[in-house]
């Protein structure tokens, strides 16, 4: 029995009929123009699924002149039925376009042997294989997808506002939207018709300003309830807390204010009021922080101290913390009595009953006199106050309020306290 196969090559009139019968059957799956203008949108690389992309994308690089000279180069082998041949990248590119092998280029290797057409035995019919034809059609679904989502995003990158942005794709068909202010609003999209999807964000990023505009309203309902606000040593508390990289614990924020020992004192952002209130007492201190996180300014998360392996309760900022610095002093406040101090620092002629009135308000604010010194003018110019100061002195039995007197008496916080630093 003869086994030897038949072999044929295909003629020129062969080939030609072969490509004009293929591109007649199959050129609905072909579309390289929507490819390239589909490649060049910033999402597609995020988007599109690699190994799809690349079967489908040797797809589109087919032209009638590269089909013609891919059949010349087949030979029939008779006996062998339908028969492979595959669409390699590096060889079909001499015949595109240049811009558009630049663009494919990014996406295909030259030897990618993974897109291939079928040649029926007697060389009268070239097929595309149906579960190619399903990857194409499928594809070109995802390449619309891919066009949507951009549309939605490149109006949403135009329309968040103050809020900045972030997005995630769950899956191919929703993708997920943050817009962070004071906090964080999420909405999930799903894949639908592009005009109804931003009309979709449009309502979204409406809601989330409005939620914005009200937690935004009810921070300084809080900061304005608060007492604390012009007090300096909270505002010290506040800005140490907000330069935050090293355990700032309580007990460690007491050492950095009171100009105290503290093993990591080198490594932190120092605030303008580290080691400004030696002169205050700890409890004091301790106090104003504990307040201060009852009343949410400041808030204390719990942490984990390897080396050591024990946990611990570090000092960090809240929403409120940046708005309580900002915010005009109390009327009772450290920074409103020393602008009223300062007024009438140079006055002569001031009526002794006022006199009286702001050294007395001097008594109950003593991280003013830790930390500006502006105050000395006033009892300079006005015996009246340091005769007050004197008769306080007499009278008074507490210790803290003695040494305090005396401070005030001499006229130099920094020499009435041995040791005391001032930084810059």
């Amino acid at each position: 029995m003869n086994m030897k196969q038949e072999r044929k090559v295909l003629t020129a009139k062969e080939i030609d009929q072969l490509a004009s019968d293929f591109f007649d059957n199959y050129g609905s799956y072909f579309d390289r123009p929507f490819y390239m203008k589909v490649l060049t949108l910033p999402l597609a690389q995020q988007y599109l699924r690699p190994s799809s992309l690349k079967v489908c994308l040797a797809y589109q690089l087919l032209t009638r002149e590269s089909l013609r000279a891919v059949l010349a180069e087949q030979i029939l082998h008779e006996n062998d039925g339908k028969q492979h041949f595959y669409l390699e990248a590096g060889r079909l590119k001499e015949y595109l376009p240049e811009e558009d092998w630049e663009l494919a280029s990014d996406y295909l290797l030259l030897g990618d042997k993974q897109a291939y057409l079928d040649l029926t035995a007697d060389g009268k019919k070239l097929l595309l294989p149906s579960n190619k034809r399903q990857q194409l059609q499928h594809f070109k679904e995802c390449l619309h997808n891919c066009q949507s989502w951009q549309n939605l995003l490149d109006h949403i990158r135009g329309n968040h506002g103050d809020m900045s942005l972030a997005w995630r794709f769950k899956n191919q068909s929703k993708l997920e939207a943050t817009l962070t202010g004071r906090k964080d609003y999420e909405h999930v999209f799903v894949l639908a018709d592009p005009e109804a999807m931003k009309q979709e964000y449009d309502k979204f990023l409406n809601r989330s300003k409005k939620k914005e505009a009200d937690y935004q309203h009810w921070i300084e309902k809080q900061i304005a309830a608060s007492d604390l606000r012009g007090d300096l040593l909270p505002r010290a508390i506040a800005q140490l807390t907000l330069r935050n990289e090293t355990r700032i614990t309580p007990n460690n924020c007491l050492k950095i204010l009171r100009g105290l020992s503290y093993s990591d004192y080198d490594a932190i952002n120092h605030s303008d009021y580290d080691g400004h209130f030696r002169f205050l007492p700890n409890e004091t201190i301790l106090q104003v922080i504990d307040k201060m996180q009852k009343e949410g300014l400041i808030a204390a998360e719990e942490r984990y101290y390897a080396d050591y392996h024990v946990y611990y309760h570090e000092l960090v900022p809240t929403d409120l913390t940046e708005e309580f610095l900002r915010a005009a002093p109390a009327e009772k406040s450290d920074l409103a009595l020393l602008k009223e101090i300062n007024e009438y620092a140079d006055k002569n002629g001031l009526a002794d009953f006022y006199v009286v009135k702001l050294t007395q308000e001097l008594l109950q604010h003593p991280a003013l006199t830790c930390v500006d010194h502006s105050y000395q003018a006033f009892i300079a110019q006005h015996d009246l106050a340091r005769e007050y100061l004197k008769m306080r002195l007499q009278l008074t039995s507490s210790k803290f309020m003695k040494k305090y007197l005396r401070l005030l008496l001499a006229g130099d916080a920094e020499k009435s306290i041995p040791g005391q630093t001032m930084n810059a």
